[in-house]
């Protein structure tokens, strides 16, 4: 045979059979489907809260939740435990002058890790925002937070204490330098790939939760933003059981970077600390972004003459800078920001346009920020406008079961025990919390899911 007509001949045989085996594949191994757009509830997760002892076992208790497969380590170290517990009593350094906050009071039953539970998850993309703005100077770090709340059943009989705490898990690769002026602050640079498989398997268990996967009850995660349909009635427990499988399969200790607590000296006031994970010195409390550069507490009081201590200097109302008061030589002058705060009603007189005006500044994202908001501010944007009775103040994309009920809650995504009203612990979410949520869904719908 002529070699000219061999290689033809044998051309076309590889393309018969790379048609076969095209063909094959098609029908054997079909291309999955795409998944269809994540939901609110699908990322922004809140448990019921607990009623009674029984309904424990439908939460997840911080101390069961395992690092690293095969490893003995919990996800939430002794260690960093025990850190998180000292930061939230003694945050001040030594030698700091005294703010007049007042310290978190934990009782010793809430210093143990055994009486903390998960009462939310949130999976976010994108920490500080989401805004073209806001990446450009800060750069993107995907998270999972998970909220814990300490829950106890002792002599005193069962209580779920105001207690909340913040642990942050981080998704990012080696960082951006830092622009000038901002250091040590890199430039976060997110691990896109990991946290696209987390997204993939949160919208593997929505599929299943709509399909009646757990316990043959089929639940729909659409809607506002409420306690996650999934964890309450007959799908609890094996959902419960999956969501516990997820956060243990993507997270480790070494994800910790960061986190936040809230505390009071009982009855109240309110106190709220935020922590940093640092080279060699480990979990630290972090100097309030919007404070003095010194003082990392900040204090939320009915009583007294002041009811926010330390006064903030926000800088929300200023173009978005990663110029701020936290750990920076030398900090951003309270003279440079330009910004509003909930102090500004809490302690004064204003009316009811001017509320409006400050609130919503607070509770948009684009605008404001960790770094450039106080932590009272973004815990009472909600609460305090609707005991207010403003009118047609509203709590968009949140159902109305879980808006605060209370001025003195401070809770935005949990669960409150007032103690001026008897009763059990209230879901909360509020209007932060939701805005928050749609630039997330909106964000992880165009740019992550199926990519």
């Amino acid at each position: 045979m002529h070699r000219s007509m061999f290689r033809r001949r044998l051309a076309r045989l590889f393309a018969a059979g790379a048609m076969f085996a095209s063909t094959l594949d098609v029908t054997t191994a079909p291309a999955q489907a795409a998944s269809k757009p994540l939901a609110p509830n699908d990322v922004s997760i809140l448990f019921p809260p607990p009623k009674s002892a029984g309904d424990l076992a439908n939460l997840i208790a911080v101390s069961d939740l395992s690092g690293p497969t095969g490893s003995p380590q919990r996800l939430f170290s002794d260690a960093d435990f025990a850190r998180f517990i000292a930061n939230a009593e003694q945050p001040e350094r030594p030698g700091v002058p005294d703010s007049g906050v007042r310290h978190i009071q934990l009782p010793d039953a809430v210093k143990k890790i055994d009486a903390w539970f998960v009462a939310g998850i949130r999976i976010d993309p994108g920490a500080p925002g989401l805004s073209a703005d806001i990446i450009a100077q800060f750069g993107r770090q995907p998270q999972i937070r998970l909220i814990i709340q300490p829950v106890t059943n002792g002599p005193d009989g069962f209580k779920v204490h105001d207690t909340a705490g913040h642990l942050i898990f981080s998704f990012t690769l080696d960082a951006d330098p830092p622009l000038d002026g901002c250091a040590p602050f890199p430039r976060f640079k997110p691990d896109d790939e990991a946290f696209k498989a987390i997204v993939r398997d949160v919208a593997t268990l929505r599929d299943q939760l709509g399909a009646g996967h757990f316990s043959n009850v089929k639940v729909s995660t659409a809607g506002d933003l409420k306690v996650h349909p999934g964890l309450v009635g007959a799908s609890a427990k094996a959902f419960r059981d999956a969501l516990k499988a997820l956060v243990e399969k993507h997270l480790s200790p070494q994800r910790l970077n960061s986190m936040a607590v809230m505390g009071i000296a009982p009855p109240e006031p309110w106190i709220f600390v935020s922590m940093l994970r640092v080279p060699q010195a480990g979990l630290i409390p972090v100097p309030g972004p919007t404070l003095d550069g010194l003082h990392v507490a900040q204090m939320f009081s009915i009583i007294g003459g002041k009811h926010v201590v330390p006064q903030p200097g926000t800088n929300n109302r200023n173009p978005i800078t990663c110029r701020h008061a936290a750990l920076q030589n030398p900090p951003l002058a309270a003279a440079e920001r330009k910004g509003v705060s909930t102090s500004e009603f809490i302690d004064g007189n204003v009316p009811n346009s001017r509320v409006i005006e400050i609130v919503n500044t607070i509770a948009d994202p684009k605008k404001s920020h960790f770094f450039n908001t106080d932590c009272v501010s973004c815990h009472t944007e909600t609460a305090q406008p609707l005991a207010k009775k403003i009118p047609n103040f509203a709590v968009p994309g949140v159902n109305r079961a879980v808006w605060p009920k209370e001025d003195w809650n401070v809770r935005n995504f949990g669960w409150f025990p007032s103690f001026l009203q008897s009763g059990p612990a209230a879901a909360t979410i509020t209007r932060r919390t939701a805005a928050e949520t749609a630039d997330v869904v909106a964000f992880i719908n165009s740019r992550l899911l199926n990519k």
